[in-house]
């Protein structure tokens, strides 16, 4: 059985390993480079003892190879649309199965066989292309925060590859057509993954509160602030900023004489800042919440598809 699996999928094999080596090399090479020019800059800010704004300074030439970067973030979803959704749909389309079952193999030795070996592929293309990310984007980790990037590096994308191969295996188990089945697998994992990162990534751990004066720091380096704004005498959130005819008369009068008059005026009546935010050091902790979020949505589809393949008749 392992034998037929190779040769029906040998192609794909090398063809991923062919796009993560020359993935690799061009990481590899750029990586090298920004890593040199950051330690370099660094170097020369801590003489002048003066860094400015070192994440706008640097890498702005960068932009293509940031640009790729950033779309490794759809890696994943294309191990769903074309390893697990025709991995079982086709077979049943073209009614292929039936050759293999009457051989002596059975639907559960068949099924197992291929859920496992474009597993282990998905895990380990995968977790290699997250290992380069996480490399290649460690200066811009130093000067932002990670979780700007948190799609593309550290566990989840791993767990993103797995749920997206499950869910194409689980939907072909049920519609049994490959390109419905495609279809289906593409909108589900967007919709699935938009839900999690948009609604419940920000809920995983309670937020940090953080109240100061007007014009005083922001939230600590590498946090994800979730809002920002002012907070009026009353408990009125500004998020957008303050628009003039909000203030109080006082301080309308005082906006003519410049910020430093405003602001003043302002602290006066009451008002200070608050921001909201996810420390960085929560980082891993939201990774581990988020992939075991989606490997328990592939077991669950996995168990699906047994279901389907086990009990339906062919």
């Amino acid at each position: 059985m392992n034998a037929l699996v190779w040769r029906l999928h040998h192609r794909q094999v090398w063809f991923a390993l062919g796009a993560l080596g020359v993935l690799g090399v061009l990481l590899v090479i750029t990586g090298v480079v920004m890593a040199d020019d950051y330690h370099r800059f660094m170097a020369d800010c801590a003489t002048l003892q003066n860094c400015g704004d070192a994440s706008s300074t640097l890498f702005r030439g960068d932009g293509a190879i940031i640009d790729v970067v950033g779309a490794t973030l759809v890696v994943p979803l294309l191990f769903g649309l074309f390893w697990g959704a025709p991995m079982v749909a086709k077979e049943f389309e073209d009614g292929t199965q039936n050759l293999v079952w009457t051989q002596g193999v059975t639907r559960r030795h068949w099924l197992g066989t291929n859920v496992g070996w474009v597993f282990a592929a998905a895990a380990v293309w995968a977790g290699s292309m997250s290992l380069l990310v996480s490399w290649w984007r460690t200066p811009e980790n130093a000067l932002d925060t990670r979780f700007g990037a948190f799609d593309i590096q550290g566990l989840v994308p791993i767990a993103y590859a797995l749920f997206a191969v499950a869910l194409g295996i689980a939907v072909g188990s049920v519609i049994r057509r490959m390109l419905p089945a495609i279809a289906v697998t593409l909108a589900a994992f967007v919709a699935v993954r938009a839900v999690i990162g948009f609604y419940l990534r920000p809920h995983y751990m309670a937020a940090v509160v953080k109240v100061m004066a007007l014009g005083g720091a922001k939230s600590p380096g590498g946090a994800w602030v979730l809002s920002a704004g002012l907070v009026g005498p009353n408990g009125h959130f500004y998020s957008g900023g303050i628009d003039i005819q909000d203030m109080p008369a006082a301080c309308q009068v005082a906006f003519p004489g410049g910020k430093g008059s405003v602001l003043s005026c302002m602290v006066a009546h009451g008002f200070h800042q608050s921001v909201t935010y996810q420390p960085a050091s929560r980082f891993w902790a939201f990774q581990g919440i988020e992939a075991g979020i989606f490997l328990v949505l592939a077991g669950a589809l996995v168990a699906l598809a047994y279901r389907m393949v086990l009990r339906r008749d062919a």
